[in-house]
């Protein structure tokens, strides 16, 4: 798959990102440490520990994550689709250009310390997931956090607005994210819980 360089991928609102450039080259396994121009598809990954691990202008699609453990991982414009990460202990020093979509988090951990560019989750679950660190600009698009817990160091300009946060924890720590109107009325109760106010008729 060949993409000329300096390909953009366009979202709403006007933002984009860079998508992987150059020929990606087929592997039949995770690189070791770092992985340039790779292309991963329908592998089964699960169970796989790497630390540091480095993916540049790569992409992996339909790939078993599950039950995975990813520590000190960077990625730069990099592409995930349609993978099962349920379980997956993902730590990542810094995310570039990064797209995720159609992917299952469900009761994985998830840490980012750094977003540079865009970091956007589209169409992806979080059900029970633990989401740490700094969300800072990133865009969640129609995900679902249904009992998720947020346990965040920033998240300032972190783009809520089309998500569902059904019975998701931690929401003090959103602090400077964008959210819908009607998610701020039905945070209402649990925002107030959180802040240990006592809320009487």
């Amino acid at each position: 798959m060949t993409r000329p360089p300096g390909a953009w991928r366009q979202l709403d609102g006007g933002r984009r990102l860079r998508r992987p450039a150059g020929e990606q080259e087929v592997l039949d396994e995770l690189p070791t440490d770092l992985g340039v121009g790779a292309l991963l598809e329908g592998l089964d990954l699960a169970g796989e520990r790497r630390e540091p691990l480095t993916l540049v202008d790569s992409v992996l699609r339909r790939c078993d994550l599950a039950g995975g453990s990813w520590q000190q991982v960077t990625v730069r414009q990099v592409e995930v689709v349609d993978c099962r990460a349920t379980g997956l202990r993902l730590s990542a020093d810094l995310a570039q250009d990064t797209w995720v979509s159609g992917c299952r988090f469900d009761s994985a951990v998830v840490h980012v310390e750094r977003v540079r560019g865009l970091l956007a989750f589209v169409g992806c679950t979080f059900a029970e997931a633990l989401l740490t660190g700094d969300l800072s600009h990133a865009v969640f698009d129609d995900c679902d956090f249904d009992g998720a817990e947020f346990a965040l160091s920033a998240a300032t300009g972190c783009d809520l607005r089309t998500s569902r946060l059904a019975a998701a924890r931690g929401l003090l720590t959103l602090r400077g994210a964008r959210v819908s109107a009607d998610h701020a009325v039905g945070m209402g109760p649990r925002l107030a819980t959180e802040a240990g106010l006592t809320v009487e008729d």
